[in-house]
């Protein structure tokens, strides 16, 4: 894959896109935004794995690790915590 860089940062930047609007805004195609700010990030941590130029695989992987850590791992986290309904 010659452009596997280019992938990786193509599809971090759509998904912060898409959650940052998700963010401020939940009614806004909520359901499928989700889908995109999880799958996009594994899609682009994967394909970072495969570029060979150093500086597209370091923001490819800490951009999309980023997102999916924001998208994911924080909201599964406060729920284990969060007791209050």
């Amino acid at each position: 894959m010659k452009k596997a860089g280019i992938i990786s940062i193509v599809a971090f930047l759509i998904s912060l896109l898409v959650y940052s609007v998700w963010f401020f805004n939940e009614d806004l195609f909520s359901k499928s935004a989700m889908i995109i700010a999880v799958i996009l990030p594994i899609i682009g941590i994967i394909t970072a794995l495969y570029t060979k130029k150093k500086s597209l695989k370091i923001v490819g992987l800490l951009g999309n690790s980023f997102v999916l850590f924001w998208a994911v791992v924080l909201p599964f986290a406060s729920t284990l915590f969060w007791n209050t309904p």
